[in-house]
């Protein structure tokens, strides 16, 4: 005996009209009294003993019978309820069996109630061809099923090298930094696959119970960029290097250079350099001259007062004397034997022995780690990290070290705050605009200039919902970012002196008393110095 939920029928007769309940069976769901009353009110039986319907339905374990009333009451048809799910996936149907002098539901009826609900797609005919046969009443039987979407996914990118630009520079058991080991450059040679594309799948529609579609996530679409030296293969989905040399990634494009190598100093012989690619300098370079590099500059001779931009790393063998007019740029990391009086900034971290009268700054870390490991005079920012053994002199050298946030990113997450709340604003305006002309077209009063104003209002709800969702979603990287920075922290291994500054976040101390071994990081909103 297969399990059935517990159910009932009216009986009418000249005395009135009876209630029997049917005993659930197996494992069958006994009947709430709920479900019962609210039956009878339907048809119109609001007067009956409470009590004695509820012990019959609570405790039958054969049919009972109860009656209700001594009235005669219209003749009762079979009839339904329709459930559509919350993700209008399903729709539910539970019927409730006719009286003895009552008709049963036929499937034009049931088809006929399932459209009136607005069920249109998915509906399971062969399942109401089954209840039509064999009726099963007060039990949630599914009549309709939509089609879930297929989910797709991104796009994606594998590059066949180090991506990695942190990649860090070797020590030797003296402290100084091995400039022969800095394993930084990524060597290929023609032929060289150097990025394969796998590309997006959008994923198929679905279609809810109702009728309306049900679209998959969207995923990102991706392309491989490339300079030059690079070709695309024939379907499209590999980039190949046409020539030997190293390839970098710079955001999101590939680049592949020979190196431009300069035997001996920049200066009027050579003139400014310019090149699309890495250059290499045997020799110094001196005051006055540029190198500007769409990769990697690396230069084994003494930086005077010149001005060094590279979209990649910067690497001084023996470091910059910049006499105050020296400008170091990288988009990635910079590693020198020592910086004075310069003005550098790093993309990426920063690796010297010392740091003298500069300003200094880094997107990641600054670390003054050499044999000294001194930074005296000038500032120096990053914002994540700086460590160094020593920061300020007993003379009481004037000298900031800064880090945390980027003070441009604030003021981005404020600007994102408030479009969104003007456009959240904007879009309750238009929500309720767009109803009350809905309902003025439902009852015929549109005319044609509300008709525009119903089809502007529509296509401006959908640009402000674009904009709010593009705004959360910077809002929200702009936020992680800021998290990110929540541990910022200047590692001092030896000394820092009086008139040194340390700036975390925004906020300032003063350092007025020389301290020793110890790092400075934010904690309930100040700044801490903690021992190391």
């Amino acid at each position: 005996m297969s399990a059935m939920n517990s159910y009932f029928k009216l009986r009418q007769d000249e005395e009135g009209v009876d209630i029997i309940i049917y005993p659930p069976k197996e494992n069958g769901i006994r009947l709430k009294i709920d479900d019962v009353t609210r039956y009878l009110n339907r048809v119109s039986i609001s007067s009956f003993d409470l009590k004695s319907l509820n012990d019959a339905i609570t405790t039958c374990t054969a049919p009972v019978v109860v009656h209700l009333c001594d009235d005669e009451i219209y003749v009762v048809n079979e009839c339904m309820d329709v459930i559509v799910s919350p993700d209008r996936m399903y729709a539910i149907g539970r019927f409730y069996a006719e009286s003895n002098r009552g008709g049963s539901m036929t499937k034009e009826d049931i088809l006929d109630e399932l459209k009136l609900r607005g069920v249109r797609y998915g509906i399971l005919e062969e399942v109401i061809d089954e209840y039509i046969k064999n009726p099963v009443y007060c039990t949630g039987i599914v009549l309709a099923k939509g089609t879930a979407p297929i989910e797709g996914y991104d796009a994606e990118i594998t590059y066949n090298f180090q991506t990695d630009k942190r990649a860090k520079p070797h020590y030797n058991e003296d402290g100084t930094v091995d400039f022969h080991k800095l394993d930084n450059i990524n060597n290929i040679k023609a032929g060289d696959i150097l990025a394969t594309l796998k590309p997006e799948y959008k994923g198929e529609e679905g279609m809810d119970v109702t009728g309306n579609k049900v679209l998959p996530h969207k995923v990102e679409r991706k392309i491989l960029r490339y300079g030059n030296n690079i070709m695309l293969s024939e379907d499209g989905l590999q980039i190949i290097s046409k020539v030997d040399g190293h390839v970098t990634l710079e955001g999101d494009r590939v680049f592949v250079s020979n190196v431009y190598d300069v035997g001996a100093d920049v200066d009027a012989t050579t003139g400014d350099i310019d090149y699309n690619g890495s250059v290499e300098v045997k020799g110094n370079v001196r005051t006055g001259f540029k190198i500007k590099a769409e990769g990697n500059i690396e230069i084994r001779g003494v930086v005077e007062g010149a001005e060094i931009i590279a979209k990649g790393d910067i690497i001084l063998h023996r470091g910059v004397q910049g006499m105050g007019k020296a400008v170091l740029i990288a988009g990635g990391n910079i590693v020198s034997k020592f910086i004075e009086s310069a003005n550098v900034t790093s993309g990426g971290y920063i690796e010297t022995d010392s740091i003298l009268h500069s300003n200094v700054s880094a997107k990641n870390d600054v670390r003054v780690c050499g044999k000294n490991g001194s930074i005296i005079g000038g500032s120096v920012r990053a914002t994540n990290s700086i460590e160094a053994s020593i920061v300020g002199s007993s003379m009481g050298t004037a000298t900031v070290v800064e880090v945390g946030c980027d003070p441009g990113l604030q003021d981005s997450i404020n600007g994102y705050k408030q479009t969104i709340k003007e456009k959240t604003e904007e879009k309750e305006k238009l929500t309720q605009l767009i109803t009350l002309l809905k309902h003025k077209q439902q009852t015929g009063e549109l005319d044609n200039v509300k008709m525009n104003t119903l089809i502007n209002a529509a296509k401006s709800l959908k640009s402000t919902i674009e904009i709010i969702e593009k705004n959360t979603a910077l809002y929200e990287d702009a936020i992680a970012q800021l998290e990110s920075n929540a541990y910022a922290k200047i590692s001092i291994t030896r000394d820092i002196f009086a008139g040194a500054k340390v700036v975390i976040s925004g906020d300032y101390i003063l350092i007025h008393d020389s301290i020793s071994h110890c790092k400075y990081m934010k904690q309930h909103g100040e700044i801490k110095a903690i021992p190391l």
